[in-house]
């Protein structure tokens, strides 16, 4: 396979990506610091959470290791791949399919005017406790975290 070669204008553009991204991690670790006490690097990736007990079960990648897509950086994983791994955590899931359970996902937004993390989720998790536990879960510092409950891929 021949690989295109890049242009200098296309190598500084990444390169100026991954300066961004990374003072970005730095600043959210002092977010982290300020807000948790600890300077916490965000994590991207995937959630169910259990509506009685108000647990989150999840797989997830820090921010510094996310896959690029467009411009966001996530985990690449899927509740699919991950719903086997989730129920022997949560024996009581058993016979049950991954869209039965309440679940989301944690993405980043890399926009130089307004960097993000957005979590997409369905409607029955908008409340303020399971919205401090996935922020809590995926060390997001509040101020930069948007929840959206308008993806239709997430209700049950």
């Amino acid at each position: 396979m021949v690989r295109k070669r890049l242009t200098a204008k296309e190598e500084e553009r990444i390169l100026l990506r991954e300066i961004h991204l990374r003072n970005m991690i730095a600043k959210f670790q002092d977010m982290n610091l300020a807000e948790r006490k600890i300077a916490a690097i965000p994590e991207v990736g995937i959630f169910w959470v259990d509506l009685d007990t108000g647990k989150v079960y999840s797989e997830s990648t820090s921010l510094r290791d996310a896959e690029g897509y467009g411009n966001f950086k996530i985990y690449d994983g899927s509740h699919y791949e991950s719903w086997k791994k989730v129920v022997s955590q949560n024996p009581k899931w058993r016979g049950m399919e991954y869209e039965d359970i309440p679940r989301g996902r944690v993405v980043y937004k890399m926009d130089a005017k307004k960097p993000e993390f957005i979590v997409f989720m369905a409607r029955e998790l908008n409340d303020a406790k399971t919205k401090r536990a996935i922020t809590s879960r995926f060390n997001l510092p509040s101020s930069q975290t948007r929840f959206d409950f308008t993806d239709e891929h997430y209700e049950l």
